[in-house]
């Protein structure tokens, strides 16, 4: 696993963030990401059964073909780096086998990642079934699908069915406590953004085994009250306090923070954490400075929540 630093300079697609008044706000570096993200994956083990009952969900991406008129096709991706592929489908050829397909791109323009086990329908146009997915198909779908668009395919001309792989991702943030609530985006290709928090795309998003990484600057009205309590006794006001997280899917997960990291200068070993937790990032010092300060959270549940309370509108501005 290759070092993972907080230089200053920015990184390919994760850049830093800074204040004029406050200094710096960066996010990490993530080092040799493709050599990470293949490290991570490349996981010895194999799959008997459709059911892992011993590996952690690492991620689950969703397709809704035909608009969801033909059914729903989910591919679960579990810690030990093998998977499940579950389908539910109906309206198609009766009495016919379907190809499964996983491609890079958009369906108007795809490019072959993966095969995954077809299937037979049976007279009526259904089919329900799980198969197992191995570490071969998963190595596959993740070198795309962890940052870049997939999508899934059955069938094949004017039987082919296409949709996007979908995951639900962070949407908003909010540590009742410190007033903090925010909008959290997917991270521009540029400059990180203000009046927003945001999320490394490399790593696990909430409910997902792994770290779920949320930063922002430490401006007001974003994480500075974070920066302002870790000054004070190493930040230990910070432990117990309550994070909420909302996600995609509509879903509010309430976390508690459990550790307050300050002046971190790398995040070697991060991609190998399978255990689920929440990371808050922000920076400690002007710009320039390396030294970050990350507050850890374990979830203690999620339920079901308001769709507007899990999509509010973001309304970035380009920091200066």
């Amino acid at each position: 696993m290759p070092r993972m630093r907080l230089p200053d300079g920015r990184p390919p697609g994760l850049h830093p963030t800074s204040s004029r008044n406050g200094g710096s706000r960066a996010a990490p570096r993530i080092a040799s990401r493709a050599a990470a993200l293949a490290a991570l994956v490349v996981l010895v083990a194999s799959l008997a059964a459709p059911t892992v009952a011993a590996a952690s969900v690492r991620r689950t991406w969703t397709a809704s073909l035909g608009g969801g008129a033909n059914g729903t096709v989910r591919l679960t991706a579990y810690t030990s780096g093998t998977g499940l592929l579950t389908l539910e489908l109906r309206g198609l050829q009766p009495s016919t086998i379907y190809p499964v397909i996983v491609y890079r791109g958009t369906c108007g323009s795809p490019l072959l990642v993966t095969r995954l086990p077809g299937f037979r329908t049976d007279a009526a146009g259904a089919i329900v079934k799980r198969s197992a997915l191995t570490t071969t198909m998963l190595n596959a779908i993740w070198r795309y699908g962890r940052t870049g668009t997939i999508a899934l395919k059955v069938g094949n001309g004017s039987l082919g069915r296409c949709a996007a792989l979908r995951y639900p991702v962070a949407t908003r943030v909010a540590i009742p406590s410190l007033a903090i609530d925010l909008p959290v985006v997917r991270p521009p290709s540029g400059y990180p953004l203000c009046n927003v928090a945001m999320y490394i795309r490399e790593l696990s998003q909430p409910r997902e085994a792994g770290v779920s990484y949320i930063y922002a600057h430490a401006r007001k009205g974003m994480f500075l009250p974070l920066l302002e309590r870790s000054k004070v006794n190493n930040g230990a006001s910070l432990l117990g306090m309550t994070v909420r997280v909302w996600t995609s899917d509509d879903i509010l997960s309430t976390y508690q923070i459990i550790r307050v990291r300050r002046h971190v200068t790398t995040l070697d070993g991060i991609f190998g954490i399978t255990a689920e937790q929440l990371w808050l990032q922000t920076s400690e010092g002007p710009n320039g400075t390396r030294e970050k300060l990350i507050v850890i959270a374990r979830r203690l549940g999620s339920v079901a929540s308001d769709h507007a309370a899990a999509h509010p509108t973001p309304r970035p501005i380009v920091c200066s």
